[in-house]
């Protein structure tokens, strides 16, 4: 199937909506029938103003019913972070039955960034001293780890075990579903700019995707975070 929209996302990563169900007010409708209303006589305005209406008071059951499917490739590191977010459907490559393709993530210079002193988890806005001197030792550890990896599919080891020394930033690729709600609160933390850098470019990569899929809700969405986000931080 032809993606709807496809995004670049790091070094080798891609960031693809593949399918969507649902449409853009059908919130709105979905919402009329705790009252048995129809919306067949409601103007888009009316519906826009109870999609407004369910995000500024939290009511996201209605958001349940859309949503949309996304392929990605990302580094093993981000997959595992990103999987945290357990109320959506995931189905991932496996190299039980595929070999791993040569692909690693090497951060860009300006990402080589010292460790926060403040954050446990997080980096410092400086870096290293010598950001090259850095990537070059990812990039030849990563080769090393796939060359072992190769050696050790020659010998006829098992793929499940082969695996076993590849590196957390090997590429990935999954399948991803989730509805617009559950997809609304995974883009609430991860375009934070608390996030992490590597899996905030995916979350952003998406926004953008889902944008013109889903205007009004997206809209209504970015008004009450941009109204709830004084003081807010990510966890």
């Amino acid at each position: 199937m032809i993606p709807i929209s496809e995004t670049k996302v790091l070094d080798h990563g891609l960031l693809a909506i593949e399918s969507v169900w649902g449409d853009d007010l059908r919130p709105a409708r979905i919402a009329r029938t705790s009252f048995r209303n129809s919306d067949a006589d409601k103007t888009r305005l009316e519906n826009e103003g109870l999609i407004k209406y369910l995000q500024r008071h939290h009511h996201d059951t209605p958001f349940e019913f859309c949503g949309v499917t996304v392929y990605a490739v990302m580094p093993i590191m981000t997959a595992r972070q990103w999987v945290r977010h357990r109320a959506a459907s995931i189905n991932e490559e496996s190299l039980r039955y595929v070999d791993a393709r040569r692909e690693f993530y090497v951060p860009a210079a300006d990402r080589c960034q010292l460790q926060s002193q403040s954050n446990k988890q997080g980096s410092s806005v400086e870096c290293v001293e010598d950001p090259q001197f850095v990537r070059d030792l990812i990039e030849r550890t990563n080769n090393a780890s796939f060359d072992a990896y190769d050696q050790l599919l020659e010998t006829g080891l098992a793929r499940e075990l082969a695996r076993s020394v590849l590196p957390l930033g090997t590429y990935t690729a999954w399948y991803w579903q989730a509805n617009l709600r559950m997809l609304l609160h995974f883009l609430s933390l991860r375009t934070d700019p608390h996030a992490q850098y590597e899996l905030r470019v995916y979350a952003e990569a998406m926004l953008e995707q889902v944008r013109p899929i889903f205007p009004t809700v997206i809209k209504a969405w970015e008004a009450e975070s941009a109204r709830c986000s004084v003081g807010v931080t990510l966890p």
